[in-house]
């Protein structure tokens, strides 16, 4: 028999083997309680620490920053040694964070459901399904089929279940938690554990319908009655629409936002196709995302997939690096929390419907700017004023006077081209939430994947035999623990993956014609 085991204060489970109760107590650590003794009142903790974890805080540069974040162009890789950037996997790295999440953030997530559900705390449980499907749709939008139904059963292998099925569950797992928050929109589950709403349930059924919404337009390309279906099941059953229903986890001293966590370190400055877009577009979001470079006091980004001869530190001081609120409190930075999903994606998700013919309460243009007016009210409180002149700008983004002069990363004016056709509309709309998502480069890549949008640049040099400078990265390839310690399982994987172990297969859900797919240039 297997038992868990969780510590009273740091929150890590381990599996112990036991055969009498009187042999648990005697082999039990004095900070771990053996799961039977866990009560209600201490599942709360358990589900806080999901919550951080469950975002890759620990491991956030080797898991987000050297994957997500380069691949939606958002920064790129200053270290020689770095080889992401050029398109070439690091195994040792993704078992870093593969294994943090099915060690910390998975076993105390399924703890927090099965105490939740068996002492018939409705709420609590629900609240936790919902963060189930937040915290594995970035798993499985990373890597494909993942452990996922399985987890928590005591076997020598565990099978991984396909993307389609997961995304299924996903859908059946929101209408479950949903119908119990709608029978008790004044309750609360968690209290003061909960690190998102403080356990308001009306706010999490909101978070509920809007993720629903996300995961909806995820999949228009694998299934686009299903999208539309859940789409507009998730708007007429009310969204976030409000900076103050934004879901972010709490960012504290013990738990700081987890870009924050690694700005201690000069591995990663600006994409260039980040500075060409703001600059351009004269947004002043510019200061709350990056920070002048040392040298020069200019914003100035670096193009991403450099060869390793021609990165170092020496590049640190002559490019800019995150905004000063990012940095960690001890540098000046504040306790920025940890976005999950704002009101501005959501007016963007909504738009990108209403582009496709959806019923989205509201046309693509109206949607598409209130996603704007959304974003720069939350970043930089900007007044009605500066929005209305930004929304309607022709701005275009800036070419770079850099050592590749590299033109605009695209043509692209903010001001919403109402008799362009669906692919012009369509990028803006997708270049908007791109400039809105920043940091959450889980997502903004996931999106870019999705639709070719923005389209950005060209790496400089990909080092891939099979990915070229102009193409993408489709996925994150598997653990090599899971190779060596799950390997029937890691094998069916595979098969259900649909190609080969590789950062070039798509995903299930990555289905968009490549002849309709824009190829970034120069």
């Amino acid at each position: 028999m297997k038992k868990h085991f969780i510590p009273v204060i740091v929150l890590a489970i381990f599996s112990l083997a036991a055969c009498t109760k009187r042999f648990d107590k005697l082999n039990t650590p004095e900070n771990l309680l053996p799961e039977d003794d866990i009560t209600p009142a201490l599942i709360g903790q358990a589900f806080a620490f999901s919550q951080y974890h469950g975002l890759c805080a620990v491991y956030v540069e080797v898991g987000q920053t050297l994957h997500a974040d380069m691949y939606a162009q958002y920064f790129t890789s200053v270290p020689a040694a770095f080889s992401t950037d050029q398109f070439i996997p690091n195994g040792s790295w993704v078992d870093l964070f593969w294994k943090d999440f099915y060690t910390k953030a998975a076993p105390q997530l399924f703890l927090a459901e099965k105490v939740t559900a068996e002492n018939n705390l409705a709420v609590a449980n629900a609240i936790a399904k919902i963060w189930r499907v937040v915290i594995y749709s970035r798993m499985t939008d990373y890597f494909g089929p993942v452990i996922y139904s399985h987890f928590g059963e005591q076997a020598n292998s565990v099978p991984f279940d396909s993307q389609q099925d997961i995304y299924n569950d996903f859908f059946k797992t929101l209408d479950e938690a949903s119908a119990v928050l709608k029978q008790n929109p004044s309750a609360n589950g968690f209290g003061a554990h909960d690190q998102v709403y403080g356990g308001n349930a009306a706010k999490w059924l909101k978070l509920a319908n809007s993720l629903r919404l996300r995961l909806a337009m995820r999949i228009v390309y694998a299934d686009a009655g299903k999208a539309r279906t859940e789409a507009e099941k998730a708007v007429a059953d009310g969204v976030i629409l409000a900076n103050d229903d934004n879901a972010a986890v709490l960012s504290t001293t013990n738990s700081v936002n987890i870009l924050s966590r690694i700005t201690y370190l000069i591995d990663f400055r600006a994409s260039a196709t980040m500075i060409s877009a703001l600059t351009g577009y004269n947004d002043p979001r510019m200061p709350d995302y990056f920070s002048p470079s040392v040298t020069g006091n200019q914003f100035t980004g670096l193009r991403n997939g450099l060869p390793a001869s021609e990165r170092g530190s020496q590049l640190a001081n002559v490019t800019s690096f995150v905004g000063t609120k990012w940095l960690s409190p001890d540098r000046k930075g504040t306790l920025t929390p940890n976005r999950v999903l704002c009101a501005a994606e959501v007016a963007f998700l909504r738009a990108e419907g209403a582009l496709r013919g959806w019923n989205m309460g509201g046309t693509a243009k109206d949607l598409y700017n209130l996603g704007i007016s959304l974003s720069l009210s939350e970043r930089v409180a900007a007044s009605p004023a500066q929005i209305a002149a930004y929304q309607g700008s022709t701005a275009t983004p800036a070419p770079l006077a850099d050592k590749w002069n590299s033109p605009a990363m695209s043509n692209l004016p903010i001001l919403y081209d109402e008799a362009g056709n669906f692919e012009k509309r369509l990028e803006q709309i997708i270049t908007q939430k791109w400039i809105a998502l920043y940091p959450d480069g889980w997502e903004a890549w996931a999106e870019r994947r999705r639709t070719g949008y923005p389209r950005g640049y060209a790496i400089i040099a990909s080092e891939s035999p099979a990915i070229s400078r102009t193409e993408l990265v489709r996925r994150v390839t598997y653990a090599p623990v899971e190779i060596s310690t799950n390997r029937a399982a890691y094998d069916a994987a595979v098969g259900m993956l649909g190609g080969p172990d590789e950062n070039f297969t798509r995903l299930w859900w990555d289905k968009k014609p490549l002849t309709d797919y824009p190829v970034p240039t120069h």
